[in-house]
């Protein structure tokens, strides 16, 4: 497992290196760069009900960057491959099992869960302007991709009745793994507006509400939790970001 999440940690840099390393041969093309974005995330939580109950989200970001290639003369179509840190949570209230005591599934559900997920998403996406990049000040946009996600280790606290129980840092996995329990993936849409860098206006940035698809439910699984605590979300997020 150690020699797994090595092997992951590598396989990032080396995207990472490769990415930078071919970004400079195109930086001096026109349309060609890297684009840096940070926003909030909205994420909408379904829960196994036979096990949890009151969900609710909690606060929810994501940073990251993207190195964006022109694909056509039109300045119209762009391929962008990049690294996202998602973070994002959900509370809940459920079952917690103390060692050597009798699990009853009694729906009684007097814990407080509190889970931050932390993921890495490698993001492959498509986008098409509106208007041109070359000769238009503002151009609005459509973009849509397809994002590998990789989990890190969660944060989780468990509360009764506003008294501490436990932290701890559980591994969440994939229902329908791929590869690895750790990894599968999702779908985005997503529509943008964006400033043009041109010769009388340097300086380019850029507004874009996203959603994304996730394809399988994930969960963790401790001793002292619900079995089958399958959770999915679909997330909304706007993002802020800059293009150099």
């Amino acid at each position: 497992m150690i020699r797994l999440k090595h092997r992951i940690t590598a396989l990032v840099l080396c995207l990472l290196i490769s990415v930078s390393v071919y970004s400079q041969s195109f930086k001096k093309k026109s349309g060609n760069g890297t684009r840096v974005q940070i926003g909030p995330v909205i994420s909408f939580y379904k829960i196994n009900t036979n096990h949890a109950v009151d969900v609710s989200q909690k606060m929810s970001g994501i940073f990251g960057f993207k190195q964006e290639w022109k694909l056509d003369r039109q300045y119209r179509s762009y391929f962008l491959i990049g690294v996202d840190y998602l973070l994002h949570g959900i509370n809940f209230n459920s079952y917690y099992f103390f060692p050597d005591s009798l699990q009853l599934y009694d729906q009684s559900f007097t814990y407080s869960y509190s889970l931050y997920i932390h993921e890495l998403n490698l993001p492959i996406q498509y986008k098409y302007l509106f208007k041109r990049e070359d000769n238009s000040l503002f151009s609005g946009y459509v973009i849509a991709g397809y994002h590998l996600r990789y989990f890190l280790p969660g944060n989780l606290t468990v509360k009764q009745y506003g008294e501490e129980i436990v932290t701890d840092q559980p591994e969440l996995k994939f229902k329908t793994p791929f590869i690895d329990e750790r990894i599968n993936s999702c779908i985005s849409l997503g529509f943008g507006w964006q400033k043009n860098s041109l010769n009388s206006s340097k300086g380019s940035y850029f507004v874009e509400l996203n959603t994304r698809y996730n394809f399988s439910p994930y969960y963790f699984k401790t001793p002292y939790s619900a079995n089958s605590l399958n959770m999915n979300a679909t997330q909304i997020m706007l993002l802020l970001g800059l293009k150099f």
